[in-house]
């Protein structure tokens, strides 16, 4: 399983996904194979790795919890404006947020351009 999680296939090369999330959500990712989780303590150690994350061309999607992504959302639209890597924000430990948006349907819509009512 933790395969899966870990790498996405891009042009006949495969490619890594990471996750930036509290140290217990990177904890349960890194047990289930994703090499590239961090846990992360404040909003400044988030931004290092994030930028960190960007420069390595190997990485494709940047899952990031609800809760860290709220604490570096102008670094996250800033990175959203790019092709890649594709920042994918998740619910946390908390599970979703109340009023957020689904993270597949913004994927979808960004990805796209097509808005989709369930």
């Amino acid at each position: 399983m933790g395969l899966l999680f870990n790498y996405v296939r891009l042009t006949g090369k495969l490619k890594k996904i990471a996750l930036i999330a509290d140290i217990e959500t990177a904890s349960f990712f890194k047990a289930s194979g994703v090499k590239l989780a961090y846990g992360i303590r404040d909003s400044r150690e988030a931004e290092k790795i994030i930028w960190d994350l960007v420069k390595n061309p190997d990485v494709v999607i940047l899952m990031v919890t609800e809760a860290i992504a709220d604490q570096v959302k102008p670094t996250l639209d800033e990175i959203s404006r790019r092709i890649y890597p594709t920042v994918v924000v998740i619910p946390g430990k908390e599970g979703p947020m109340a009023g957020r948006e689904s993270p597949i349907l913004s994927l979808v819509r960004r990805t796209i351009g097509v808005e989709i009512k369930i």
